[in-house]
């Protein structure tokens, strides 16, 4: 047996202890721990730890923090057309007082 088939072995060995043992910390942990674990494990797969985060938090947290989330997540899409319009407003209001106060001078 070769060098690097017996490095192979023990890695894909203690690639399926850290798996055993990610899967029952995950089950108890909360959303800090699961987003944790949910970059560490992309970024060993190699792939985007920062989106295997958010949903490792989304799946630790309760169901209340969800519903929270959620809500003020339809608040905001509800409230930015008001906040876009008031502000357009203003800047039509800044450029009224502006040109008022050049064509008086």
């Amino acid at each position: 047996m070769t060098v690097s088939k017996r490095i192979d072995e023990v890695t894909d060995k203690l690639e399926d202890v850290a798996a055993g043992e990610l899967k029952d910390l995950s089950a108890s942990g909360g959303p800090l721990v699961n987003a944790g674990l949910g970059a560490l494990r992309a970024t060993m797969s190699g792939k985007n730890p920062v989106w295997a985060a958010l949903k490792g938090a989304w799946s630790g947290a309760s169901t209340k923090t969800k519903v929270i989330v959620v809500l003020c997540l339809v608040l905001i899409l509800l409230l930015a057309p008001v906040v876009l319009v008031v502000l357009l407003l203003g800047l039509l209001v800044a450029a009224i007082v502006a040109a008022v106060r050049s064509a008086t001078r």
